[in-house]
């Protein structure tokens, strides 16, 4: 399948994040602890504390951001989906837009550049794990022929409730 086309928003350029990004990347990585719908964090973190996370995405793992004008809109991440060698050409990704960048295409320019990388750096296989109540990112998978492969009820607790995960997979 294809990757979407994508106009509305022609002028952000994706790149591999580099050093100087990890106060945007961390900003907009916070937005979603705040807002409790995307990651299972309870509080932000500082830059410093997510120094060694972003180190880590070396090799045939990265992240990339979407910028325009300087401004960091949003990013991807390309993680191990588990340290075991027989999961070496599957990769797990997370998806991040800033607030105020959201519904202009971002996260589609994001993961397109992020399946691509995939592909050209010999993975296999891509998961995503959504909460089931995160629209935007279910549809973001879907959108890119992720195939929902799981089901888990309840494996979430935040915020005084349970949160049923749901996992998707893209065969390269």
């Amino acid at each position: 399948m294809a990757p979407p086309r994508v106009t509305e928003i022609a002028e952000a350029t994706v790149r591999i994040a580099a050093a100087d990004d990890l106060p945007a990347i961390v900003e907009i990585y916070n937005q979603g602890v705040e807002e409790g719908t995307a990651t299972c964090d309870l509080s932000g973190f500082t830059t410093e504390e997510r120094r060694g996370w972003f180190e880590a995405h070396t090799g045939r793992h990265g992240i990339w951001v979407a910028e325009d004008d300087g401004n960091i809109l949003g990013w991807v991440a390309l993680s191990p989906y588990d340290r075991k060698p027989c999961f070496e050409r599957t990769g797990l990704l997370a998806t991040y837009v800033d607030r105020e960048a959201r519904g202009r295409n971002v996260g589609t320019i994001l993961r397109a550049r992020v399946i691509e990388e995939a592909r050209e750096r010999g993975f296999q296989s891509l998961v995503a794990r959504v909460w089931i109540v995160n629209e935007g990112s279910i549809a973001l998978a879907l959108k890119f022929g992720f195939e929902q492969v799981g089901h888990m009820k309840e494996l979430v607790y935040k915020d005084g409730r349970y949160i049923d995960c749901l996992f998707f997979q893209l065969v390269l």
